[in-house]
């Protein structure tokens, strides 16, 4: 996470506060570290105007979907998505064994097969982010990486008049 904060430095209003032992009470749901990291230091929104980052609710969450919405069929699966692009790729973790060792999944749009990466998703990030890998993205990636947070999307679109009357 160091490394990925001097790549691609978090915006003044990063960072969304789950409340990790809670949700893990509610649901079951242990979350990677380098993960809980991430949305700590992060938050929600978006790498790059491209892939959107998924968190669980928390207070102020704007939204209705969120990273559990559909937490019953990913137990099922086996595999949970935490991201996904403007293109309908897919950034998933396979949820086997202990969160600290879920590998990350990419699955493009356009459908198999998937690119399986046996690291964290703070690490497949990073690599992601400095060019060192290169899943098939059906969205460019733009460089370097920049970080919004939903916070600076909404006020975006407030600015720009969309979210009148909503």
């Amino acid at each position: 996470m160091e490394e990925l904060s001097r790549i691609m430095p978090p915006p003044p209003d990063a960072g969304d506060p789950v409340a990790w032992d809670s949700l893990r009470v509610d649901t079951g749901w242990e979350l990677p570290a380098d993960y809980r990291d991430f949305v700590a230091v992060y938050g929600m929104g978006t790498i790059s105007d491209s892939i959107g980052i998924s968190t669980p609710r928390f207070e102020g969450y704007p939204y209705e979907d969120h990273l559990l919405f559909h937490a019953a069929q990913a137990l099922m699966d086996g595999e949970l998505t935490w991201a996904s692009n403007e293109a309908g790729d897919d950034f998933l973790w396979r949820c086997v064994g202990e969160p600290e060792r879920w590998g990350v999944i990419f699955r493009p749009r356009s459908g198999p097969p998937d690119h399986t990466y046996d690291m964290g998703m703070a690490e497949f990030l990073l690599r992601l982010v400095r060019g060192e890998i290169h899943p098939p993205l059906e969205a460019e990636l733009a460089m370097p990486a920049t970080f919004e947070s939903w916070r600076e999307e909404e006020r975006l679109l407030d600015d720009d008049g969309i979210l009148e009357g909503f």
